[in-house]
């Protein structure tokens, strides 16, 4: 099973880009790789892989880490998860997967916060036995890899239980944001 720290060990001195949704997720200044921001959900997620893929000079292939919170059923909030099954679900909670090298966690990636306030009980219930965690754009990050032929890795952070009860999700992120520095930090070459 992949762990975040054979992740971050496999990419020690290589060339990497961090993607992440949210500001609050991630302090750049303190992290060994540059950070592009790109807001929440996939739309988002897609649009700033194309604007910095344009961006890059002609044969760089660097490799995009994406980082961010999630929530998760099975994993107790502050769990950093190596996610290997991306699935893209939509507002039909139709699903396309795509998954990626190693053994790690399932992530269904939708177009809505996943919680018994955007969706019913029952609907939480099912997907939450059928897949690991929930994401708003580690889907987007996937298919961009995959049409442009980048190596992708995918961590993301408990950041709630999917019940609806967000006590204070801004101090979750700050506490989050301190254990992806700590992971990320220790990256760097010795």
């Amino acid at each position: 099973m992949l762990t975040p720290s054979n992740i971050i060990e496999q990419l020690k001195g290589r060339d990497v880009v961090l993607f992440v949704a949210d500001k609050d997720e991630l302090s750049p200044s303190e992290v060994p790789f540059p950070v592009v921001f790109t807001g929440m959900g996939k739309m988002r997620m897609f649009s700033g892989l194309v604007k910095w893929y344009q961006t890059l000079p002609e044969g760089r292939k660097p490799i995009v880490l994406n980082i961010g919170s999630a929530g998760s059923a099975k994993y107790p909030i502050g769990t950093i998860v190596p996610c290997t099954r991306i699935v893209n679900g939509g507002c039909e909670l139709v699903d396309d997967t795509i998954d990626l090298p190693g053994n790690g966690a399932s992530i269904f990636s939708g177009d809505y916060f996943m919680s018994t306030q955007t969706f019913s009980p029952e609907q939480v219930k099912e997907l939450s036995q059928k897949y690991d965690l929930f994401d708003m754009e580690a889907y987007a990050a996937a298919q961009f890899c995959k049409i442009f032929g980048l190596d992708l890795y995918c961590l993301k952070a408990v950041s709630d239980n999917l019940d609806g009860n967000l006590k204070d999700w801004r101090s979750i992120l700050a506490d989050i944001r301190v254990q992806f520095t700590e992971l990320l930090s220790s990256s760097k070459s010795k």
